[in-house]
């Protein structure tokens, strides 16, 4: 009785120990079986999603210089990721931080969150950032000594 592959669609013979095969021998269509399966794996069983991340973890303490080492050796790679970056971040133009984007000079800031907007969710707020005062010890947002 042949049956059709859920990866690649072609007929194959299951085999006998496994009545319910629905993937052929195929190393593609293997690779496609593992990839399911750790899928599903990772979402429905806590442990095995720790240990994964403890596993990965591990490996990247044995090899720091990894990606470095990759990167130099890989520089289309280099240029293919920089260039789906670009295109990533064109995509979502107003929601990008930018480091040289704020004009405040250094310095200590109380952050307070803005009386006038209730905080509706816990995913933003909006606030208010006014200096403090360093140099004297009251560490209020408006001092005597510097007005």
């Amino acid at each position: 009785m042949a049956r059709h592959c859920a990866c690649c669609g072609k007929p194959f013979a299951p085999r006998p120990q496994v009545p319910e095969q629905a993937y052929c021998s195929a190393p593609g269509c293997q690779r496609a079986r593992k990839r399911r399966w750790q899928r599903a794996k990772l979402q429905s069983d806590p442990d095995y999603r720790d240990n994964q991340r403890a596993a990965q973890q591990a490996w990247s303490q044995r090899n720091p210089d990894y990606w470095r080492d990759y990167r130099e050796t890989q520089p289309d790679y280099v240029q293919r990721n920089r260039e789906r970056q670009r295109s990533r971040n064109q995509g979502r133009a107003g929601d990008l931080a930018k480091m040289d984007a704020c004009d405040l000079p250094t310095g200590l800031y109380r952050i307070t969150r803005h009386p006038a907007f209730p905080r509706e969710n816990g995913d933003s707020w909006v606030v208010e950032i006014a200096p403090l005062c360093v140099t004297c010890p009251c560490k209020m947002d408006m001092c005597k000594e510097r007005t």
